[in-house]
């Protein structure tokens, strides 16, 4: 259940959010394994940010599992890129910010969600 929260200095339209949101699913699921009904978008318009970024991202992404540091350099750095390229702005005026946590400690419909690489499993059930 990764929770991807993005603020932003100015306002943003449905289009341009939709093609955002996809793109981090896209990113997010070809990366991590996690099924894309897991993956969540928050906009945030006309939000105050800190230093020089033009849209701040955070991340909420389970830890575990395959998630070793590589694979989260690639999951932040492939997410900078599109999503720079589909708000039209520089990667320079895009962060991320990815915070990993433990499976149990989120829930996704009532259950504790699975460790990273079980999904199929719990989806099932």
């Amino acid at each position: 259940m990764p929770v991807y929260t993005l603020a932003s200095r100015g306002s943003s339209n449905a289009q341009t959010n939709k093609a955002i949101a996809d793109r981090i699913t896209d990113i997010h699921c070809d990366t991590t394994g996690a099924p894309p009904e897991f993956v969540n978008v928050i906009f945030m318009d006309n939000h105050p940010l800190k230093g020089q970024a033009k849209l701040s991202v955070t991340g909420n992404v389970r830890s575990g599992g395959n998630r070793n540091q590589e694979l989260t350099d690639s999951l932040r750095n492939n997410l900078i890129n599109s999503i720079a390229e589909a708000a039209g702005l520089a990667s320079d005026d895009v962060a991320v910010e990815l915070i990993g946590f433990p499976a149990s400690w989120g829930m996704e419909g009532g259950e504790i969600l699975p460790e990273p690489g079980e999904e199929a499993a719990w989806l099932n059930r």
